[in-house]
């Protein structure tokens, strides 16, 4: 097997040379936004033809290699470009320089690219924690995509409980891409940027759902003390008269808060599987819907499912032929062998027979020497 090291740009390969995986290659040697800490290594099988299988096995072992290595060029080339482009950092900025947005689109995802990219109230942490564009990174754009029935939740918890339901701010999606990246690390709040947060981890499907959970305890809590009422939707206040319960019923304060304009969630999924909701950094922008269709068509621009999809499909079958190929080889054989074995069984008896003669033949030949001398 043959490693290949290389390096991703948008839409091509460079190829540095036949590489392992400790080889380091120098920084100034790369493509822009890259380091010798983010290049892409494909491996590519080769196929050696086994004299010991049929023409046939060989053959369909050979195009399940050439169709792995297709998939492993594919899937290399997509991670490679989502490097290149910082992942949510090329998302912000394709939404930042559409003219058919309007100025506050623009204006919010400026402000969401400077985060992720560190230039804009970035935290100590950030060089540490935040590996954009990378596969489990919260910056990554499947990850992004993965939030998307996050918000479809939250929206059914604001009308269930007749509140408005706030705009997307692509500024609070960036600031809770930075707190799950943070908190991934360590479980707990980053406490850096100026915005209400939520956080979970265990990758949950629905993590409002967890948050929602501390309703009883607030209306427990509000039963056997009434004036706690006043803090419905002061947070703060409540922090400040009972931080114990506070810290029991927060996240669910969070989203109820009827002043809630803006919000957004992440998903890290490089060590705890980190989810994170943040409200209130950035101004109002866009729509569910909007939003929605904006990271839709960027994922699929950029992780390509359907031709990925499609070659997965080829490698699986082909692997299924491949299957189908051994085992009808693997039966040739057996009854060659026994056919073989039934051949060696009729020889064996044949011989047996033959040796049988040549001996009643001796027994013969000896009793008429024996008779001849007994006669002298």
């Amino acid at each position: 097997m043959k490693r290949r090291s290389l390096l991703m740009g948008i839409g091509l390969l460079t190829l540095t040379g036949l590489m392992n995986s400790t080889t380091q290659v120098k920084a100034d040697s790369l493509l822009e936004g890259m380091n010798s800490n983010n290049t892409i290594s494909i491996t590519k099988k080769v196929f050696v033809y086994n004299h010991k299988e049929s023409a046939k096995v060989n053959a369909k072992r050979k195009a399940l290699i050439e169709a792995q290595n297709e998939l492993s060029e594919l899937q290399g080339n997509i991670k490679g470009n989502e490097i290149v482009t910082g992942g949510v950092a090329g998302f912000f900025k394709e939404i930042a320089e559409n003219s058919s947005m309007s100025q506050n689109q623009k204006d919010d995802a400026t402000t969401a690219y400077a985060i992720v990219k560190g230039a804009l109230d970035a935290p100590s942490w950030y060089n540490k924690d935040v590996h954009l564009g990378r596969a489990n990174d919260s910056t990554s754009v499947k990850n992004l995509y993965a939030t998307l029935p996050y918000y479809d939740q939250y929206n059914k918890i604001r009308q269930k409980n007749n509140l408005n339901v706030p705009k997307i701010s692509l500024a609070d999606v960036a600031v809770a891409m930075m707190d799950a990246d943070y908190s991934t690390h360590i479980i707990d709040h980053a406490r850096h940027y100026r915005a209400n947060e939520n956080l979970a981890w265990g990758g949950l499907s629905d993590p409002n759902a967890l948050w929602m959970s501390e309703e009883e305890i607030w209306n427990d809590a509000v039963k056997t003390k009434p004036s706690l009422a006043q803090y419905q939707n002061d947070g703060v206040g409540l922090y400040q008269a009972d931080p114990a319960l506070y810290e029991r019923v927060g996240h669910y304060l969070n989203l109820t808060n009827p002043s809630t304009s803006s919000y957004g969630y992440a998903l890290n999924t490089e060590i705890h599987d980190t989810e994170a909701w943040d409200s209130d950094y950035g101004d109002p922008a866009f729509t569910v819907d909007e939003f929605k269709k904006l990271v839709t068509d960027y994922y699929n621009k950029m992780e390509k499912p359907d031709q990925v999809k499609v070659a997965k499909t080829k490698v699986n079958t082909a692997k299924k032929e491949l299957a189908a190929a051994q085992k009808a080889d693997k039966k040739q054989k057996t009854v060659k062998k026994s056919k073989k074995k039934v051949k060696n069984k009729k020889l064996v008896k044949k011989a047996k027979k033959k040796n049988n003669k040549k001996a009643k033949k001796h027994v013969k030949k000896a009793r008429k020497e024996k008779n001849v001398r007994r006669k002298k």
